[in-house]
């Protein structure tokens, strides 16, 4: 990793939300009652938009750093 890539860790955070809700789903095959529902909208769901959100702004930064490292 050379530095200023932040790729690696972005792919990481992607990997790691995807990975989430996968196991998420398969946790609700057999946990689907109230509190599986308060669960997920306490935990989960307010990760989806905060990680796509941190993604945007390190693929922002990235073309900065970028730009900079080119100059």
């Amino acid at each position: 990793m050379r530095v200023g890539d932040l790729s690696s860790g972005a792919s990481k955070l992607a990997n790691a939300l995807k990975q989430l809700n996968i196991k998420w789903d398969i946790a609700t095959e057999g946990w689907h009652d109230v509190r599986a529902k308060a669960f997920h909208k306490d935990n989960i769901d307010p990760l989806t938009p905060s990680v796509k959100e941190t993604l945007d702004a390190l693929g922002r930064l990235a073309e900065v750093l970028d730009r900079a490292i080119r100059d």
